[in-house]
């Protein structure tokens, strides 16, 4: 039996989700559209590149397991985009320049599958769902310069390679493009992931069941077209486009759970209190909140030590997962809070944080994917953009909103003053030496809890922080 090995980042992964509409990457459907005489192995993992998926357990499965008459079908891009060391290959180049995207997709995986006489079926990314209708260059993988990482073409880079090398190439890019204009945004809304039961929750980036099943047709009836001998004979069920049976292939999770607000807090069983702070984490955080992951503690010189491991917790677009020492404030009392903040350790990504908070609702060691409340933080984000890191940030009604870049990197051994205070308008945050910003802070957090706001010091995702100089003052 010849089988059909999957390999590359989320948008083909398998997942655990307890999401309401759950990720699904095309390659856990590529079976559907397979007689029994193919055994379809999806290893694709989630986040990461064609670079540092080569250091997982999983790649060495692959290069062990690849034989004679097996196929290889490869969907990297996403990550590969990604500013950081190490998952960040150059879109330029061709496949014999080192460090390029090419280079990585043709001496790690290619070169190995011609070795094994395993025949290698190159797919361009999907695109990230345009909520607009409008679409920008990095919907469609096309970057540009960010410090010392260079933008380019990600989608042509895997063009030409196969052209190059004579590869068959999956047109993904096109192909989701096209769709998705067909569709409209009103109805590719439905081809993604949903944290929660809110419409506003749903992942641009990441498919659903559904979706996936719709891409996984599409590269199957591709592949078909190609006519690639071994494979595209076994290709069957392509007589029934799953994208106009939305209402049998679109199926939320029945296990999920919708949030319950409650402002009743429990004391965590995890974290002790730091002064009049109190310690929690939540938000999604992939996994149940334990101490292997999080630390919030006060150090042996008393200052308040906050840490987020293994790619725990995140500010992204959609979802938030923070660890937090809290204050619960009456929403009638106007505060002033400061502090200094150490980097001890920071991994260089978009979705770590660190920094000062006020929210709206706050829960106790729970991790759950729903969208959650509003807030505004005196705190860097998009680290990766070094000198245009931006500076401040908040969520209103769901969505997340940018303020003024710091105009410099964030760095290890550093530390920077923070300061957060409220008033009759809204909110002020300050990072470093930046500006007093209240602009686009002026509103209230009350939607989830009309009476309480929830104040402190988080830290988000891979991060090592130490807070100093810690000071309350009520207005």
């Amino acid at each position: 039996m010849s089988t059909l090995w999957v390999i590359g980042d989320s948008t083909v992964s398998s997942f655990e989700d307890k999401y309401y509409y759950p990720r699904y990457g095309y390659g856990t459907m590529l079976d559907k559209y397979l007689d029994d005489s193919i055994k379809v192995v999806n290893i694709a993992l989630s986040g990461r590149s064609t670079k540092s998926y080569t250091t997982e357990p999983q790649y060495n499965e692959l290069l062990s397991g690849m034989k004679q008459g097996d196929f290889l079908i490869i969907g990297f891009g996403h990550n590969d985009e990604k500013t950081e060391e190490s998952r960040f290959t150059d879109a330029n180049g061709d496949y014999k320049t080192e460090g390029s995207f090419a280079h990585s997709l043709y001496a790690n995986y290619i070169a190995n599958a011609d070795k094994a006489g395993c025949k290698t079926i190159l797919c361009t990314p999907i695109v990230r769902r345009t909520p607009t209708g409008e679409w920008s260059d990095t919907l469609l993988h096309i970057t540009k310069d960010v410090g010392t990482f260079k933008g380019g073409d990600y989608p042509e880079a895997i063009r030409k390679l196969g052209s190059e090398l004579n590869i068959p190439v999956v047109d993904m890019t096109e192909k989701t493009h096209k769709l998705y204009d067909e569709l409209g945004v009103s109805n590719t809304l439905y081809l993604h992931a949903w944290p929660s039961d809110n419409e506003l929750s749903v992942d641009n980036t990441h498919t659903n069941i559904w979706g996936a099943r719709v891409n996984a047709y599409m590269v199957m009836s591709a592949v078909k077209e190609l006519g690639i001998e071994g494979l595209s004979e076994h290709i069957i069920n392509l007589s029934d486009n799953p994208v106009e049976y939305k209402e049998k292939y679109l199926v939320s999770n029945p296990d999920y759970k919708p949030v319950v607000f409650s402002d009743k807090l429990e004391q965590s069983k995890l974290f002790e209190d730091y002064g009049g702070y109190k310690g929690t984490v939540f938000g999604d955080v992939l996994e149940n909140v334990s101490s292997d992951n999080f630390t919030l503690e006060a150090d042996k010189d008393g200052n308040m030590h906050i840490a987020v491991r293994n790619n725990m917790g995140k500010i992204s677009a959609v979802t938030d997962g923070i660890a937090m020492y809290y204050k619960k404030v009456d929403i009638t009392q106007n505060f002033r809070l400061s502090a200094k903040v150490m980097v001890n350790k920071i991994f260089a990504n978009d979705q770590v944080s660190f920094g000062l908070m006020v929210r709206d609702d706050c829960y106790i060691d729970e991790c759950m994917p729903d969208i959650l409340g509003d807030y505004v933080a005196a705190a860097p984000l998009c680290i990766t953009r070094r000198e245009n890191t931006v500076g401040t940030f908040a969520r209103k009604s769901g969505k997340l909103v940018e303020g003024p870049v710091t105009g410099f990197a964030i760095e290890e051994g550093k530390d920077y003053s923070l300061v957060l205070s409220s008033s009759q308008d809204g909110y002020m945050a300050q990072f470093g030496d930046g500006p007093e910003v209240t602009g686009g802070y002026d509103f209230k957090l009350t939607a989830i809890d009309p009476a309480h706001v929830y104040v402190g010091m988080f830290a988000a995702r891979n991060v090592d922080v130490t807070f100093y100089d810690i000071k309350w003052e009520d207005c």
